[in-house]
């Protein structure tokens, strides 16, 4: 299960501190990229990897995945309930898969340490 948190600038140390202390066993954080995401923190009870990125994609819609197939840097995708994950080895290999393999309502995020 992946639940998203919107984070006002300024509060992510209070934020962190608090999902810390009340943090479900085995669940990771993740900071989306972007300052500017609307939802800066996701947190997941499934398996994150160490390494790469992740997109999240919000109401994935059918297909949501289908560009992905065959690009550089892509490792593999999922549906975690109505989100999308896409594990990606970088940024910039997401980032090179543009135009054509971008998807709405998604942000790119990393496992917070």
């Amino acid at each position: 299960m992946i639940e998203f948190f919107a984070v006002p600038a300024g509060e992510d140390e209070a934020f962190l501190a608090a999902w810390r202390a009340e943090a479900p066993p085995g669940a990771s954080l993740l900071r989306a990229l972007r300052d500017d995401a609307p939802l800066r923190y996701a947190s997941a009870s499934s398996a994150v990897p160490e390494q790469g990125v992740l997109l999240l994609v919000r109401d994935a819609p059918h297909g949501w995945d289908a560009a992905f197939a065959g690009r550089q840097g892509f490792l593999g995708a999922r549906l975690d309930g109505d989100i999308g994950v896409a594990h990606w080895s970088s940024p910039l290999m997401y980032a090179r898969a543009a135009p054509d393999a971008q998807v709405s309502r998604a942000a790119l995020y990393v496992r917070v340490q």
